[in-house]
């Protein structure tokens, strides 16, 4: 049992560090479970242990110790990453900063830690979220956030500014990142906030499955775009995998690929204004 205290102040102190083999990051208040999970937080906080599933997590390595009581508590954690349950951290911490809860040490929240080899992670990790996640949804998509190919382009988007070296384009590798990065660099500044959407505007955001999308309408795969999102993305990933097994995505290939982002935007926006049926 984790007070919620604890795990805000985690949040605080860590960030996305905390989380970056989750499959998807927080999806702020729009969905109804996150909605409910901060009613709960606000006005039934002696219930969250009873309402809520807790959050699971990994770790390298736990060192306990008996208190005088008796009690087993954890001394110390390394390598700590909350695996399935980054929307109960990210609202727990969310109602502490934007809704100025004071009274988070009655939370109480269940937590299953695992003592993971590091070598083990990537196996065990995607397995561990998809078969605890009972609240929201998870897309095939999501489980490929750590693939290390989606990891390579987020690094590059990160890195690699567009010509004039006044905008960026934002890679979204998990899912609701991008709100998570505008919060947590805007802060309660207005200001730092307007730099945020000036520097990597809403509409330079591409998702892992707008990149299949954008790749496979390139490589004149409309037959397999039309199947709809989940389907094109697993065909594109299965694609990398057979075809490009050894293949590191580098800065031509991340510029290709936003070219073929404006392009698509483009033809889009063309399209919509004909009103093409979709």
């Amino acid at each position: 049992i984790i007070p919620g205290d604890i795990l805000a102040s985690l949040y605080e102190e860590y960030g996305s560090r905390l989380m970056e083999l989750n499959v998807r990051s927080f999806l702020q208040q729009r969905g109804k479970v996150n909605r409910g999970i901060r009613e709960t937080i606000l006005n039934e906080p002696d219930r969250f242990l009873a309402y809520n599933n807790g959050i699971s997590a990994t770790a390298e390595e736990i060192q306990t110790e008996r208190t005088s009581s008796g009690d087993l508590v954890i001394q110390s954690i390394k390598g700590l990453q909350i695996v399935n349950g980054g929307q109960t951290v990210a609202s727990i911490n969310r109602a502490k900063k934007i809704d100025k809860c004071n009274h988070l040490e009655k939370l109480a929240v269940q937590s299953k830690i695992s003592v993971v080899k590091a070598s083990l992670l990537d196996e065990l990790v995607p397995k561990i979220s998809r078969y605890s996640n009972t609240q929201n949804t998870v897309n095939e998509a999501d489980f490929a956030s750590n693939d290390p190919f989606h990891i390579s382009i987020e690094k590059l988007a990160n890195s690699i500014w567009a010509p004039g070296e006044q905008t960026r384009w934002f890679y979204e590798r998990a899912r609701g990142q991008y709100e998570v990065a505008r919060n947590r660099v805007a802060g309660t500044s207005a200001a730092k906030r307007r730099v945020f959407d000036e520097q990597t505007p809403k509409n330079h955001k591409i998702t892992k499955t707008d990149l299949a999308k954008f790749y496979n309408c390139w490589e004149q795969k409309p037959h397999i775009v039309g199947l709809g999102t989940q389907k094109n993305f697993v065909n594109f990933m299965t694609h990398i995998a057979k075809e490009h097994s050894d293949f590191t995505p580098n800065s031509d290939f991340y510029k290709e690929l936003i070219a073929k982002a404006i392009i698509y935007k483009s033809a889009e926006k063309i399209a919509r204004k004909h009103k093409f049926p979709n």
